[in-house]
């Protein structure tokens, strides 16, 4: 037997969204600017070939609140990172990836209706930037009361979300820090990840689950690339380079991947289920590294 998966081109991220301030955008408009943020795999690609420098223009994390919506993506309650262990992260680069992991989270909680629960991770999110050097991007109180005045209105906590990028982006930029993001998103696109492995093996009949794991996939070779930048020299991502470079190399080498690349007609990716769960172990035993305290 095989799961189907849509291998679809759009850009994932998950927790360091774009755009503007303000609450009260009709859905429509907050759709469109979810599109808007959305790179094609080949655009994305070619920011790491404009300057020796290399351009972290990483894609949106709402992003990936967005394909979790589509895909059919449910709310598991324990599933996310314990906010308990943010104090625990002492370590720096413990404590960027895991600024991703708790973005991620909020992104999926706020997408599934758990505005509350997502309010926490806003407050684990605010203390790491302190610990990070990023503090300025959370200074104002302007966020933390924005959210709590729209609790109960999901599109317009996904603009404050946008807006939580925009701020993060423009922060890193001034300060000649966009090496970083990298590292940032690597927790997040890891904590995506395991957050539709989870959902999948609860529910393996969710088609539209696996297609949004398959679609993450194909940005993973990019994020290797931005944390080699050689202004990351001097920080230990040996391992997390290895454990990527592991997971990019056994999906690579799936048979069903093999073939669908071989075949120029092929529209969609067969996955079977012992390169599913393979492929879910790695992901799995990834985010273990990265969220133990």
């Amino acid at each position: 037997m095989k799961r189907r998966f849509l291998l679809v081109n759009s850009m994932i991220g998950l927790a360091f969204l774009a755009g503007s301030c303000g609450g009260e955008e009709p859905v429509d408009e907050v759709n469109e600017i979810v599109q808007d943020t959305v790179f094609a795999e080949d655009q994305f690609a070619a920011l790491f070939e404009e300057s020796p420098e290399v351009d972290y223009h990483l894609p949106s994390p709402l992003q990936v609140a967005s394909i979790f919506k589509k895909s059919g993506l449910d709310y598991n309650a324990g599933s996310t990172n314990l906010t308990d262990n943010a104090d625990n992260y002492t370590d720096k680069l413990k404590q960027k990836l895991n600024f991703g992991v708790y973005s991620a989270d909020m992104a999926y909680c706020v997408m599934n209706d758990q505005s509350n629960e997502g309010r926490k991770f806003l407050t684990v999110i605010t203390d790491l930037s302190e610990e990070i050097g990023m503090e300025a991007v959370f200074e104002n109180k302007d966020l933390m009361d924005r959210f709590d005045a729209n609790l109960e209105d999901k599109d317009s906590i996904e603009i404050l979300m946008i807006d939580i990028h925009e701020r993060t982006e423009m922060y890193l930029e001034d300060n000649d820090m966009q090496n970083e993001a990298a590292i940032h998103f690597a927790g997040a696109w890891t904590e995506g990840m395991y957050l539709g492995v989870y959902d999948f093996e609860k529910n393996p009949g969710k088609e539209g689950v696996g297609a949004q794991i398959t679609e993450q996939m194909s940005i993973l070779n990019n994020i290797i690339k931005g944390l080699k930048d050689p202004k990351n020299d001097g920080t230990d991502l040996g391992w997390l380079i290895l454990d990527m470079e592991e997971i990019q190399a056994a999906f690579d080498e799936f048979d069903s991947v093999i073939a669908f690349e071989a075949d120029e007609n092929a529209s969609e990716l067969e996955l079977t289920d012992e390169e599913y769960s393979s492929l879910g172990e790695l992901v799995k035993a990834l985010r273990e590294k990265i969220i133990a305290v």
